[in-house]
């Protein structure tokens, strides 16, 4: 029987809440670090970016735009050996244009990959709003 220091769905948990922690507090460095150095990063709108230098680059625009509020709710995990898949929904509060702010929903799938040291890293990130596309 595994270990609970084994439960993927404790594991994948925590990661994701120190993501959502990382990007509330601007540590970049951080959130880059729970990607692993061949990840490829799926925005909507947006061509795919393969690699941690391409997505940090991408997430620190993206974070000087000011979005905040980061939170997921896993709908499912599932693991088959060293891979293992995250689905669910996510929150964030968006600074518009006119000093107001907009709550965006939407939903991911994040596949995660055990490393050789046995840390668990995102492998593919995608993600899209369920609000309708801006004009």
């Amino acid at each position: 029987m595994p270990s609970p220091a084994d439960d993927i769905e404790v594991i994948i948990r925590k990661i994701g809440d120190k993501r959502a922690r990382y990007w509330d507090s601007r540590e970049l460095d951080k959130v880059i670090a729970i990607y692993s150095d061949d990840a490829v990063y799926l925005p909507p709108h947006h061509a795919a970016l393969h690699g941690r230098d391409a997505i940090h680059e991408y997430l620190k625009r993206a974070m000087e735009h000011g979005a905040t509020g980061l939170s997921f709710e896993v709908t499912y995990i599932k693991r088959a050996g060293d891979l293992a898949y995250d689905v669910g929904g996510y929150t964030m509060t968006l600074p518009q244009e006119d000093g107001s702010y907009k709550q965006d929903r939407g939903k991911y799938l994040v596949v995660w990959q055990r490393q050789s040291n046995g840390d668990w890293k995102i492998a593919a990130d995608c993600w899209s709003s369920d609000l309708p596309a801006p004009h």
